[in-house]
């Protein structure tokens, strides 16, 4: 028996999932970290401090869990014996700093003690890692963005604006203390590469996708960015006044504390302490740990050019594409392991929070509950023609506006209209469904490298009439497109989430998007965890790809289920919707910042 093991280090927990060589389920158990909240103060797996925007993990807590849990497995017998390979993903973006004792202490820690986390204790010289939900680092965005010039310079580099959450902002912010903690710091790892460390037994880079996450990370040239990294230790020329002499040695001071980037073939083995305690083979392989989205697009077999849909309470939209076209409302990461790949995210603030305010109107006007009612209506009701809604209860990311709820119309005559009477409750149902695909549609069409859709005489007459709305040049968030970038179809498109329980939702959706090769409800647990274990079996294989072993394995009648449609009319009714795309690019633009 050979196995295989996927770590996910998450915000409240800690799993891990074993799997057999043909990807089917062994065993999976986990952890929260609140079961320490008493050690460590946390709650929901941090501390949070509301006047600073500060949200922080003691780096201790992520190694007692991972012993604990480990303990656990052990006891209840698992084999780690039959273990041959390991991999990945840990949540994005958090950083820990770490002193010149680490790498010798992990190297002499001892398979006996049970007590790793303090074995570990000068090996951190802050005490806290980072969390993707801190927001503490507002002055440092500015800088980030006016290095290089502008956010879309930084975006084009990095594939990213400057965020929050990102890890190179989180450095800067450290060095700008100063202080003792600061100067103790002789390496700096993501939560990902430090996990790929404790599970090693030695210090390791950063994993070449969860680096597009630091806004330090040049995308094209696969390599950090000097400029960028100069920012970590407050002498950039531009930003901080030092001489460019002064910048260069700090950008390669910099790299010394980021270590080597790890490529995708690039693996360790085993850490002797973890081997000698719960009896792994010397030679179990421990592949590079990524960050969590770019593990769960290892979860799917998922190929340029497909997308994956995650309806929760947010909508996040992931798709891999061979475009490399950066903007500032969506992110762009390498693949973790198919080097001519990218992956798209883009992340809504509006998605069933938005999808249930009109819901909860409906059912106060039939006196009715659930979804029941809203279905009903949204299978039978004809969408209001030439008619685009907005519906932003949130500010929205993506386009970047203020809350709004506006209803527009579009005719010949008149143009772009917005509709000042009170619309029929029962027409908002498919509006409102209508938008929030919509708006999917429009931002990953320049994504994709479909030239088959517009060749279609069938839709010949559908294109022609969106161009007349529109023109040959379309501006999607600031950005000019040809009209032809915003014409092209998905391969597949895979859904996830809450929403995607519910068919008549999903119906819309994929009727707009209009995959060519269909859509699919993803019934997938644990995609993290399970993208990591893939990962960790495929190993790396330059004799077929990550996706075409990964397609060839996966099991689609287990985890996926088709959603039904007529395949004779499937073009044409995503093409009948090409209107209403040409008119939200119009109604976005009357929209308030």
């Amino acid at each position: 028996m050979s196995l295989a093991l996927g770590f996910d280090l998450s915000t409240q927990q800690l799993k891990i999932v074993s799997c057999y060589q043909d990807l089917s389920l062994h065993s999976k158990y986990s952890i929260d970290f609140d079961e320490f909240k008493d050690i460590y103060g946390i709650h929901k797996g941090v501390l949070s401090n509301r006047d600073t925007g500060e949200v922080v993990t003691p780096v201790k807590l992520f190694v007692h869990a991972l012993q604990t849990l480990l303990d656990r497995m052990h006891n209840d017998g698992f084999p780690f014996d039959c273990v041959t390979s390991i991999s990945g993903s840990c949540q994005q973006h958090g950083t820990i700093f770490c002193t010149r004792q680490f790498d010798t202490l992990l190297s002499n820690l001892n398979p006996a003690s049970d007590t790793w986390h303090s074995d570990l204790s000068n090996a951190f010289s802050y005490e806290n890692a980072s969390n993707w939900q801190d927001r503490s680092t507002g002055e440092e965005l500015a800088v980030f963005e006016k290095a290089l010039g502008s956010a879309e310079k930084l975006c084009k580099i990095t594939g990213s604006k400057a965020h929050f959450r990102f890890s190179g902002p989180q450095m800067r912010r450290r060095a700008k203390e100063g202080g003792v903690h600061w100067e103790e710091t002789a390496h700096i790892s993501l939560i990902s590469n430090f996990l790929d460390s404790i599970l090693s037994g030695k210090v390791r880079g950063v994993e070449i996708g969860e680096a597009c996450g630091t806004n330090l990370f040049d995308i094209e040239q696969n390599d950090w960015n000097d400029e960028l990294l100069s920012l970590i230790l407050m002498k950039n020329s531009n930003v901080d006044g030092v001489p460019l002499g002064e910048q260069q040695e700090a950008s390669l001071k910099a790299r010394q504390l980021l270590k080597t980037l790890v490529e995708p073939d690039d693996y360790s083995t085993i850490a002797p302490y973890l081997a000698k305690r719960y009896g792994f083979k010397r030679d179990c392989k421990v592949w590079p740990i990524t960050g969590d989205n770019l593990a769960t697009i290892m979860s799917l077999p998922l190929k340029h050019d497909d997308l994956l849909v995650s309806m929760g309470t947010s909508t996040t939209v992931l798709l891999l594409t061979k475009n490399y076209l950066p903007s500032v409302n969506y992110h762009l990461f390498k693949h973790p392991v198919v080097r001519d790949i990218y992956m798209g995210m883009l992340c809504y603030s509006n998605g069933a929070l938005a999808r249930e305010e009109i819901r909860d109107e409906i059912n106060d006007k039939y006196k009715t509950v659930k979804w029941d009612k809203f279905n009903e209506i949204l299978d039978t009701r004809k969408s209001p023609d030439r008619e685009v809604g907005i519906y932003f209860p949130l500010g929205e990311i993506i386009p970047n506006v203020k809350p709004c709820k506006r209803i527009f119309k579009y005719s010949a005559a008149k143009g772009l209209v917005e509709v000042d009477r009170e619309v029929e409750l029962d027409d908002q149902v498919k509006l409102i469904i209508e938008s929030q695909a919509l708006s999917n549609r429009l931002r990953v069409a320049p994504l994709l490298t479909d030239v088959e859709t517009v060749k279609e005489k069938s839709v010949t007459r559908d294109i022609e009439s969106a161009r007349k709305i529109v023109g040959d040049s379309v501006t999607i968030d600031h950005v000019a497109y040809t009209f032809a970038d915003i014409i092209k179809r998905p391969n597949s498109v895979y859904y996830a989430g809450g929403s995607s329980q519910n068919a008549s939702i999903l119906k819309i959706y994929n009727d707009i998007l209009g995959p060519k090769h269909g859509g699919y409800k993803v019934e997938v647990g644990d995609a993290c965890a399970l993208g990591g274990c893939f990962r960790a079996i495929y190993g790396y294989n330059d004799s077929i790809s990550f996706q075409d072993w990964l397609e060839s394995k996966f099991d689609f009648h287990r985890h996926t289920s088709p959603i039904e449609r007529d395949e004779t009319h499937a073009i044409s009714t995503w093409a009948s919707y090409l209107d209403k795309v040409a008119i939200l690019t119009l109604a976005e633009q009357q929209l308030d910042c």
